[in-house]
């Protein structure tokens, strides 16, 4: 992975949750001195994509252990633009990545469309490399130090009217040390 492909990442994974930073004020999850706040996080994160039929497909999958998970699914093609998020508790476990996404119309109206179904596996590939990353988000500077782990994966998603295996140009585990510094 490049430099910019590792600080999107790494962006994914702490700049996702920064709108949860607490302030100073409150309990900090993790350590506290003065201003900085300074949390440790694990996770993965999964970026795919496919085709069924004309449609194309996009998939985010992300869970952090200290901010929890989230799917996102895309879907363009004939018959407009479909797309929902979820929540699940529990995204990626013990080498499976599982989880069900209502889907909706993105036409104005966000009318139902059903549900994507997002199942697969997956397993640690190569060594973990050392990540550095900083950067300024929501009035934070952000500093995430630690390491990624390449998975390799192999996941499929089911659509009403069609089902597609995915391929996943990024896809890590992560174990970060994170440092934010109000700017």
């Amino acid at each position: 992975m490049g430099v910019s492909g590792t600080r999107a990442a790494v962006a994914l994974c702490v700049g996702a949750a920064v709108m949860g930073v607490p302030t100073v004020a409150e309990a900090a999850p993790g350590e506290s001195t003065g201003n900085v706040v300074v949390t440790y996080e694990r996770g993965h994160v999964m970026s795919c994509s496919g085709r069924t039929g004309q449609r194309s497909v996009t998939v985010e999958l992300y869970d952090n252990s200290l901010h929890g998970s989230f799917a996102q699914v895309h879907v363009e093609g004939p018959g407009g633009e479909l797309g929902g998020g979820a929540t699940p508790e529990k995204l990626f476990r013990r080498g499976t990545v599982r989880t069900h996404v209502p889907l909706e119309y993105l036409n104005g109206e966000e009318t139902p469309a059903g549900t994507a179904r997002i199942v697969g596996v997956y397993a640690p590939s190569g060594s973990p490399f050392a990540v550095h990353d900083v950067y300024e988000d929501n009035g934070w500077t952000i500093v995430a130090d630690g390491t990624h782990q390449a998975l390799q994966s192999r996941v499929v998603i089911s659509l009403p009217g069609g089902t597609s295996r995915l391929t996943c140009g990024e896809a890590f585990a992560y174990d970060l040390k994170v440092t934010k510094t109000p700017l």
